[in-house]
C-alpha cells in the first residue's frame, strides 16, 4: 500500500490517524518485500547508475549472486536521499529518509537474508503530544497516541544501517563523481559516457536515478526514450523537499505539531514539525522541520539560506509567543530540492492510472536497459525498503531474461 493510498483508504473508514503528511506512516507491520528468487547463468557485465538506496541494494544483490557489476553515482558520496549528520547533536540526525515506515524485520529483508541477525537499536516512535496550527489558534489532539506508532533507529541511521551492511561487500565496485551523460544502446554492447568523459562497456544498465533527473533528460539516450516510456516519466509527481533542524535552549514545542486543520493534513502533503530528540539519549533541544511540494517551495524559493531561518523562526514566534527565536542556538539545512542529481523529495502521486504508468517505465529497452527506484515500487512508493524491492525485483528480471 503507498503513502497516498493509505491516506485515502483511512478517510474513506472514517480513521482518526495522524498521517502529518507523507513524513509518518502507521507501521504496515504485516507487509513484508518480496525477496527475488533465481538462478541465472548469466556472465556478462552490468553497470549500475545511482548510489542511493536502489542502486546499493542493486549492487548487493548483484554482488550475492557473483554477478559482475559496476556502481556508478554523480555525487561525491553514496547514499543519494539517504544522508546524515553527526556533528550537530549529540546523536545523529536524518537528513533524508528518517522513519522505518513498516516492521524492522525488513531489515533483514533488504539484506536478502531475513533469517541473518541485524544488529541495529531500534526505537518504537510512539508520539504523546500532538497540535495542530490553523487558523492562528494551536489545538492539541492528544488522542492520536491511541492510534499512531511505529519504528525509528535509536542511536544510529537509515545511512549507517547501509554504510555498515550493505556498502562494505561492494565498495570496490562503487565509483563516485562519475556523473552519467549518455547512455548508448544501439549496439550489442551499452556504452555509457560520463560527464568527464570516459566511456564504460556493459551488456546490461540498470538506472536508478530519481525520477525528477529522468524527467529533466540530465541524461540522454541513444537511441532515444521511446515516446511512451517519455509520457509515463513524465506522469509521475515528484515536488519539492527540504528538512532543518534547529537546537533551542529550552523545549516549548510538543512530539508533533502539523499546520492546517488535521483532517486536511490527512488528506494533503504539508509539513510537519516534530522532536527529533524523541526519546534518544540526549538533553539538548532539538526540533525538525520537514516540508515537501508546495510547502517546501515556500521555503526552497527564498534566495538564501538566512532567508529560511529567518522565516522558519518568524512562523514559529508566532505558535510559541517568540520563544523559537529567544531560544534559537544553532540550525541545519537539507535542502533537495538543491541537489544537483535528485532534485526533490520522492515520488508522490501520478497523472493518470499508477499501475500503467509505473509498467511502461519498467519496460526494459531491448533487454538492455532497465529501470528501478522509489517511484517504481506498486506496493511501498516513496520509501527506502519500496526503493530496495524494486531494484530487488529489477535485478531479478535482468537476471531471468539473460
Amino acid at each position: 500500500m503507498t503513502r497516498k493510498e493509505f491516506m485515502e483508504k483511512s478517510l474513506r473508514m472514517g480513521a482518526a490517524l495522524p498521517l502529518f503528511s507523507s513524513l509518518l506512516l502507521p507501521a504496515f507491520g504485516r507487509e513484508r518485500l518480496r525477496l527475488p528468487e533465481f538462478k541465472t547463468n548469466f556472465r556478462g557485465k552490468i553497470i549500475v547508475i545511482g548510489a542511493g538506496a536502489a542502486g546499493l541494494s542493486a549492487g548487493y544483490l548483484l554482488q550475492q549472486y557473483g554477478v559482475d557489476f559496476q556502481l556508478m553515482e554523480a555525487a561525491p558520496v553514496y547514499g543519494g536521499r539517504l544522508k546524515k549528520a553527526d556533528d550537530f547533536a549529540d546523536f545523529p540526525l536524518d537528513l533524508g529518509a528518517e522513519w522505518i515506515h513498516t516492521h524492522p524485520r525488513v531489515l533483514s529483508a533488504i539484506r536478502n537474508d531475513p533469517n541473518a541477525p541485524t544488529p541495529v537499536e531500534i526505537m518504537d516512535y510512539h508520539p504523546q503530544t500532538i497540535k495542530s496550527w490553523h487558523a492562528g489558534k494551536l489545538n492539541s489532539h492528544n488522542f492520536v497516541r491511541n492510534f499512531y506508532r511505529e519504528w525509528k533507529f535509536a542511536s544510529t541511521t537509515w545511512f549507517d544501517f547501509f554504510e555498515q551492511f550493505i556498502v562494505p561487500t561492494i565498495s570496490d565496485r562503487l565509483a563516485l563523481r562519475a556523473p552519467v551523460s549518455e547512455i548508448n544502446y544501439e549496439s550489442k554492447k551499452v556504452r555509457v559516457t560520463t560527464q568527464a568523459g570516459e566511456h564504460y562497456e556493459a551488456d546490461k544498465v540498470l538506472l536508478t536515478s530519481s525520477i525528477k533527473t529522468l524527467q529533466q533528460q540530465q541524461i540522454a539516450f541513444v537511441p532515444a526514450l521511446p515516446l511512451a516510456k517519455t509520457k509515463a516519466i513524465n506522469r509521475v509527481y515528484m515536488g519539492e523537499g527540504m528538512k532543518l533542524f534547529i537546537e533551542f535552549r529550552e523545549r516549548f514545542y510538543p512530539d508533533i505539531l502539523v499546520f492546517d486543520k488535521l483532517s486536511r493534513a490527512m488528506r494533503e502533503e504539508n509539513k510537519i514539525l516534530y522532536d527529533a530528540a524523541f526519546r534518544k539519549e540526549s538533553d539538548r533541544h532539538i526540533l525538525g522541520l520537514f516540508a515537501i511540494n508546495e510547502m517546501a517551495q515556500a521555503y526552497t524559493q527564498l534566495k538564501s539560506e538566512a532567508a529560511i531561518i529567518e522565516k522558519v523562526l518568524g512562523e514559529l514566534d508566532e505558535i510559541f509567543e517568540g520563544k523559537a527565536s529567544a531560544n534559537y542556538v544553532k540550525h541545519l539545512l537539507q535542502n533537495w530540492s538543491g541537489e544537483a542529481y535528485i532534485q526533490g523529495a520522492y515520488s508522490y502521486t501520478f497523472d493518470g492510472n499508477r499501475r500503467r504508468i509505473v509498467g511502461e517505465i519498467e519496460k526494459p529497452l531491448g533487454n538492455k536497459i532497465f529501470f528501478a527506484g522509489e517511484a517504481l515500487s506498486l506496493d511501498h512508493q516513496a520509501t527506502v525498503h519500496g526503493a530496495c524491492e524494486s531494484a530487488q525485483a529489477t535485478v531479478a528480471r535482468m537476471m531471468e531474461g539473460a
